[in-house]
């Protein structure tokens, strides 16, 4: 059956989630995701503890260290610097096009 529905950023962002996790279709997703939540004995909640209030994701705490913005840019400079250096490009014009 085909049909068509509005869904608020945050359901649709959840559904393209799911769908991307499973390699399957938006409309697959919808089906999965509203058949679990019909289903589940203990349906997501939003307030829960470890359960994400918006996108109701699963979320857990670390132990870890706090990725900081320094962390997040070395990260996004190594994606950049990788495949420059894949394709052969010598240093002093990685730092070029990283300028």
């Amino acid at each position: 059956m085909r049909l068509t529905i509005n869904l608020d950023d945050d359901l649709y962002a959840m559904a393209r989630s799911h769908a991307i996790a499973t390699k399957t279709s938006i409309s697959k997703a919808v089906g999965d995701l509203l058949r679990h939540r019909t289903l589940s004995a203990t349906p997501i909640s939003p307030s829960a503890p470890g359960v994400h209030p918006l996108s109701g994701f699963p979320v857990s705490q670390s132990e870890g260290r706090r990725i900081t913005d320094e962390d997040i840019r070395h990260a996004m400079d190594e994606d950049l610097v990788r495949p420059s250096e894949i394709m052969g490009l010598p240093p002093e014009k990685i730092e070029e096009a990283l300028k």
